[in-house]
């Protein structure tokens, strides 16, 4: 081969050792900015998301607080007003027995009451109107909870029907 060749030919090598490097240096630069526009959008979805979920966060909470609000309120016009269903005189002609109180008092602990007795017939010092109170404000709570437990499930829903939420 002439020199001129041999010449020529270490030029094209030259080239060709030149121009595969330059092409896997471009894949590498490609392959690193694909990876991070990938992540930046992955970035933009999550933070699109915790955004979606935190309105929705703020109107079940503000619903759950309105209701629980209105719960409470009404509960409390409920016992203020027990005097004029249950007067002073209704609690003196119908005294509760002290049955009524046990089985109350065991419905509301979760705990069985011991066996009946002929103590459970006799009056018991809790009125009538108390008796109301209580199981008034027992009501109150009871739909309070239920109002707590309608916004959890409000919640969970509203993750569930959010666009990328998992099962």
């Amino acid at each position: 081969m002439s020199v001129l060749l041999k010449f020529v030919a270490g030029i094209l090598a030259a080239l060709l050792l030149a121009a595969l490097a330059a092409i896997a240096w471009q894949r590498h630069q490609t392959a690193d900015l694909s990876s991070r526009l990938a992540s930046a959008q992955a970035d933009t979805i999550a933070a699109l998301f915790d955004a979606s979920v935190a309105k929705v966060d703020v109107k079940i909470i503000t619903q759950y607080v309105d209701r629980v609000r209105v719960v409470h309120d009404t509960t409390q016009v409920i016992q203020r007003e027990i005097p004029t269903y249950v007067t002073p005189s209704t609690d003196r002609a119908f005294p509760l027995p002290v049955g009524f109180v046990r089985v109350h008092d065991a419905a509301a602990t979760g705990v069985l009451p011991g066996p009946a007795g002929d103590t459970d017939a006799a009056a018991s010092d809790v009125t009538a109107s108390h008796a109301a109170d209580v199981i008034a404000a027992n009501y109150g709570t009871c739909l309070e909870i239920r109002e707590q437990l309608n916004a959890i499930l409000d919640r969970v829903e509203a993750t569930a029907a959010s666009p990328g939420a998992s099962p």
